[in-house]
């Protein structure tokens, strides 16, 4: 009977430290899952550089403003592009280049203290037209960004870029300001700039060999006879002739007519059902003096389609 008791201890022993070795090694298995499992998350995570390259947001009279930097959809090889971010309080604006009728401050950006740059190209996404009593200004509402494609002397190295920025904003009142920033853009591959950044690279006028079928091209320009004050310029656009625009501006930023579209069946445009050639004039009639001081002026025309857009230029004579 004792020893019965004895062996069934002994069994009911041994099955207990069989379980528990059982137990042992599924735990130990566990834990090495688990620590796979988290080997596999770092390796697929991101790296930590995937973050947003950005600074942080500067305040100003009835706005903000912040740069970034990041990869966008059709950027140049071996460019670095970034952006200076604009979030403007409702029923403000800001300017493009010819700020219009209406006057304004056209932004204007420096960069010489800056690093590892042989070149910036400052980039200006398709503007409004935004009326009031005072006039037409031509620019943005309440939200811009400016896109700043810049070509590294090494692409190796990082870019330091030292930005400052002199902009008007108005409402009612316009306001001059400034916002200076400095940034460390490291080499590429650079994380996503974002959806805001990309809509924005995507709305700059193409030009040359960037071009698409549906851009605007074939830009000419004439003084016609008769007409001393006017610059008639037509261009063809594919697709509805109604979406038609043209901005112009000049590199010192002076005061341009905002180009006006002629009457179809004027004789001065005429539509194809692929691509009709639309004429805007520019209207010096009153101010034939402004005119003549364009004399040997580059004038960059952009052109504004139905869906494309693309930048040409001419010279006054």
């Amino acid at each position: 009977m004792g020893r019965r008791v004895s062996d069934e201890i002994n069994m009911t022993a041994s099955r207990t430290w069989s379980g528990l070795g059982a137990c042992r090694e599924r735990a130990g298995l566990l834990l090495r899952l688990g620590h796979l499992s988290i080997v596999l998350l770092l390796a697929l995570a991101p790296p930590a550089f995937a973050q947003d390259i950005a600074t942080d947001w500067i305040d100003g009279e009835r706005h903000r403003t912040r740069l970034i930097a990041g990869d966008v959809p059709g950027a140049t090889p071996g460019t670095v592009t970034a952006f200076v971010e604009m979030s403007m309080d409702k029923g403000w604006k800001t300017y493009w280049r010819n700020p219009g009728t209406a006057g304004g401050i056209p932004p204007e950006f420096k960069w010489s203290n800056s690093k590892n740059i042989t070149k910036l190209e400052v980039l200006f996404p398709v503007p409004q037209v935004l009326s009031d009593k005072a006039g037409d200004v031509i620019g943005y509402e309440e939200y811009a960004i400016f896109p700043l494609r810049i070509t590294p002397a090494d692409v190796t190295a990082p870019v330091q870029l030292d930005l400052t920025v002199n902009y008007g904003i108005c409402a009612k009142l316009c306001v001059p300001a400034e916002a200076a920033f400095s940034l460390a853009i490291p080499p590429a591959p650079l994380p996503s700039a974002g959806p805001d950044a990309a809509r924005a690279f995507a709305a700059v006028p193409r030009v040359g060999a960037e071009r698409k079928p549906v851009d605007p091209s074939d830009l000419k320009v004439e003084r016609p006879a008769g007409k001393p004050g006017i610059v008639r310029m037509s261009a063809l656009f594919p697709g509805d002739p109604a979406s038609a625009a043209m901005f112009v501006s000049v590199p010192d930023g002076r005061y341009l007519p905002l180009p006006a579209r002629q009457a179809t069946g004027s004789g001065s445009a005429s539509f194809s059902a692929s691509a009709g050639r639309v004429t805007f004039e520019m209207d010096f009639t009153s101010s034939p003096a402004d005119l003549e001081a364009l004399k040997g002026a580059t004038v960059s025309v952009t052109m504004v389609g139905e869906k494309g857009q693309s930048d040409d230029s001419f010279v006054i004579d």
